[in-house]
């Protein structure tokens, strides 16, 4: 008969795990076997130090318990697109450095360090400008950021490896324009990455998810760059190396893509709250988180879309910049009763809500 030693129970809501030993093993020297209870998680059996030690330096502390469901089809498509991004960037930097005319002796160091500064320069300015302008869409819009991020990265790395070497009097200008393009992708990148972090670390984990993300990340990299160097010692023909870049950059969009839509978020944003309320106004079903988030368009466009612009939280200033007479905003005021604790009033294709004070989440 089949030993238990322990029942263990990962927090309040985490699946149950028994440590027993197999009724056709006991024995003083049996091994104590991990078996989970009705858990859809893949659990990683730990019969020996290398895949233990693997565990602790690449997954988060109580893996699979203290992550989200979607944690490991998203890391492996993520370890994907990281692997081809190397490789492509590998690429690139060699495109560059001839670009630039490291190895020819009509290029002094002087004229190199300028390109250098100046490309440099114009990627602090484009991270600048682009954080004032999309920085409060990139929580709402996490994961169509996430791949925007990525697609326009493999198009400053396009431009640099077969626009460059071509045009080599106007490096400078094609390195401050990629360089800028990366910049916006640092930005995008970096924060919907803490975005996507934060919803994995479902036990206040935050750190440690985000650590062996990186760990993970780092290792890929290491792997990816050296496969990278061989190809390029390897392979001595144009030709070939801009189809293996072709390849590299087709794969990783698709593992990006992959990546994104396996997430399965449980907040609403503008699309996902659109998408579950049409459901809802047409069948009177609610539709699961899951269900919300393979239908959420992660590439262009809304999957529903309003005519008018909706936003919550809304100075008063808002309303009497448009209405500007008393008369005009008196009028919004009457058509609602004095114990509601919000406005609802349109102005130029935005239907504003201007919330009271004392304004509650049932409101």
């Amino acid at each position: 008969m089949m030993k238990v030693h322990f029942r263990e129970q990962y927090g309040t809501k985490g699946n149950e795990i028994l440590y027993v030993t197999p009724a056709d093993s006991i024995t003083d020297q049996s091994t104590i076997v991990r078996v989970p209870l009705k858990s859809d998680k893949i659990i990683i059996k730990e019969r020996n130090g290398l895949i233990r030690s693997f565990q602790q330096i690449f997954l988060p502390q109580g893996y699979p318990d203290s992550v989200s469901e979607d944690y490991l089809e998203y890391q492996i498509w993520d370890t994907a697109q990281a692997f081809c991004s190397t490789i492509t960037g590998t690429l690139t930097t060699h495109a560059i450095l001839k670009g630039v005319g490291v190895g020819s002796d009509a290029v002094n160091p002087l004229s190199a360090t300028v390109t250098w500064v100046l490309k440099d320069g114009a990627g602090h300015l484009g991270k600048i400008l682009f954080a004032w302008w999309k920085g409060s869409e990139l929580d709402l819009d996490s994961k169509k950021w996430r791949l925007r991020a990525d697609v326009l990265n493999d198009v400053a790395m396009g431009v640099e490896i077969f626009v460059l070497p071509r045009f080599q009097p106007f490096s400078t200008y094609i390195l401050c324009a990629t360089t800028t393009m990366k910049a916006i992708v640092g930005v995008a990148g970096g924060a919907t990455r803490s975005a996507l972090t934060q919803h994995h670390a479902i036990r206040g984990n935050l750190a440690d998810v985000a650590s062996k993300d990186s760990a993970q990340e780092t290792c890929v990299n290491l792997i990816a760059s050296v496969v990278g160097v061989f190809l390029l010692s390897t392979i001595h023909t144009s030709g070939l190396l801009y189809a293996l870049f072709a390849v590299a950059t087709l794969l990783h969009i698709y593992a990006n893509l992959r990546a994104v839509k396996s997430v399965c978020l449980r907040t609403f944003n503008e699309s996902r709250l659109l998408i579950t309320l049409e459901e809802y106004l047409k069948t009177g079903r609610m539709l699961s988180p899951r269900v919300v988030n393979k239908l959420e368009r992660v590439t262009i466009g809304q999957t529903v879309s309003l005519s008018h612009k909706v936003s919550i939280g809304l100075s008063a200033k808002h309303l009497v910049d448009h209405y500007k007479t008393s008369h005009e905003v008196e009028n919004i005021l009457t058509g609602f009763d004095h114990t509601d604790r919000f406005i609802i009033a349109e102005t130029s294709r935005t239907i504003g809500i201007y919330l009271h004070f004392d304004a509650r989440p049932q409101d």
